[in-house]
C-alpha cells in the first residue's frame, strides 16, 4: 500500500469541485450566426439545466461525504467508504452520458472547444473515479 489511507480523498476532492465548476460553463450554444443577412440569436445551455443537475449532485454529496468523514477523524463514517464515491461517480458518468448522446442525437457534436463544461464535468468525473478505485487499495483510517 503506497498511498496512505486519506490519499484517495484528494482525488476526489478534486473531481468533485470540478465537477461543481462545470456547472457553471456552457455545455452547448447555437446561434450566433448570420443566415441571409439576419443574425440568429445565440443561446447556451449551462450544467445546472435539466438532467445536468444530477452531476451537480452528486459531487455536493461526495463533498458533504468527505467533510463528515473528515469532522468525524479517528471514529471514521460508514458512508466515507470507496464504494459509496464509486456509485456516486457511476451515476455522474451515467448522466454524462445521456448528455453527450442527447446532444448528439439533436447533430449537435459536444467537442471540448464548443462545450468546455462538459469537458470539465468529464475531467471531474473521471478523476472522482479515480480516486475512488485507488480508495479500494488503501487501508481504512
Amino acid at each position: 500500500m503506497p498511498q496512505g489511507g486519506r490519499r484517495y480523498r484528494f482525488f476526489i476532492l478534486l473531481g468533485s469541485l470540478l465537477m461543481i465548476a462545470s456547472g457553471f460553463l456552457p455545455w452547448w450554444q447555437s446561434g450566433g450566426d448570420v443566415v441571409s443577412g439576419v443574425l440568429v440569436p445565440a443561446r447556451v445551455g449551462v450544467g445546472l439545466e435539466g438532467t445536468g443537475v444530477a452531476i451537480y449532485g452528486a459531487a455536493l454529496a461526495a463533498l458533504v461525504l468527505l467533510d463528515i468523514g473528515y469532522m468525524r477523524g479517528r471514529w471514521g463514517f460508514v458512508l466515507d467508504a470507496p464504494a459509496v464515491y464509486l456509485l456516486l461517480g457511476l451515476v455522474a458518468a451515467g448522466v454524462l452520458l445521456y448528455n453527450g448522446w442527447e446532444l448528439w442525437s439533436v447533430g449537435y457534436l459536444p467537442l471540448p472547444q464548443q462545450s468546455p463544461g462538459l469537458a470539465v464535468a468529464a475531467v471531474g468525473i473521471a478523476t472522482l473515479l479515480y480516486g475512488a478505485g485507488t480508495g479500494f487499495g488503501s487501508r481504512r483510517s
